[in-house]
């Protein structure tokens, strides 16, 4: 374990314990009941069945599959406080320095954001169908999925294939500075999608199922939480705060308070394990 993850980990245990001491008082406004307790367990076994999708998705190199999981868990906690999901940048970041190869770790991230498109718009577009009075947010968030859906083909199916000619002209006439840079990168861009198809090869239907299963217990989590903790909020609402935004907090009656406990807790719990890792693997002769 190097000098930058000591010190991220010591600065994540900070902000962590941090939290607690903060926020320790809010939890008497929404008491730990039964029902309480069993949404904050659904809503951490979302981000398990998200570590496995991760394990999934880089098969090809199963000996990165803790270090992808404690990524996510480690990254979770602070990128859940930033506005507008700004906080994936840190995840992907932390992916990258897990998985030891970028280009991989980006297909790897884009293909976690496609399933998570797919499964989104599919639970939007049923509450449609089954005429439930939808939020104008969740009508964004719609509208922003399925653009991204739509972008997301058009740059598979079209441009990557389209750059496989371009390479070829500018490898047999392109001589110019400008036209390398460019070859540079459209062969950047190809790689990323064989990366992408590599991901996902074989393993379509599985992923798919997983990105289902966590975006389920997600949703069983709140609602289970406003079921059992009598809250006033909208609960379509709520959800669709929390996918524009980071966690919903006083606008879900206190879920956001133990979504944020059960990220703290995944955080402790695999910065032991980390450091338990890094230990035996100093031991190691």
């Amino acid at each position: 374990m190097n000098t930058p993850v000591r010190a991220y980990l010591a600065l994540l245990i900070a902000l962590a314990l941090g939290w607690l001491v903060l926020r320790l008082p809010a939890f008497g406004a929404v008491p730990a009941s039964a029902g309480v307790v069993a949404a904050t367990v659904l809503y951490a076994g979302s981000h398990m069945a998200r570590m496995l999708r991760l394990a999934l998705l880089s098969l090809d190199r199963r000996d990165r599959a803790f270090a992808l999981a404690s990524a996510h868990a480690l990254t979770a906690f602070p990128s859940s406080f930033a506005p507008f999901k700004a906080g994936e940048l840190l995840r992907l970041v932390a992916l990258v320095r897990a998985h030891g190869n970028r280009g991989k770790a980006v297909a790897l991230w884009l293909a976690e954001r496609c399933g998570d498109v797919v499964v989104i718009s599919v639970f939007i577009l049923a509450l449609y169908l089954f005429d439930v009075d939808v939020p104008p947010a969740m009508r964004t968030v719609l509208v922003l999925f399925l653009l991204a859906s739509l972008a997301g083909l058009f740059a598979l199916l079209a441009v990557a294939k389209t750059f496989v000619f371009l390479n070829r002209h500018l490898v047999l006439v392109s001589h110019s500075r400008h036209g390398l840079l460019l070859l540079r990168a459209s062969h950047a861009l190809r790689r990323l999608e064989l990366h992408f198809q590599r991901c996902l090869e074989g393993r379509t239907a599985a992923f798919l199922l997983l990105s289902l299963v966590v975006w389920t217990l997600e949703l069983a989590a709140l609602g289970l939480f406003f079921r059992t903790a009598g809250s006033g909020g909208d609960f379509a609402a709520t959800f669709a705060a929390s996918l524009l935004h980071a966690l919903p907090g006083r606008a879900a009656g206190g879920f956001g308070l133990y979504q944020s406990l059960a990220l703290v807790l995944l955080t402790l719990i695999f910065t032991g394990a980390v450091a338990l890792a890094a230990h035996l693997t100093s031991k190691r002769p």
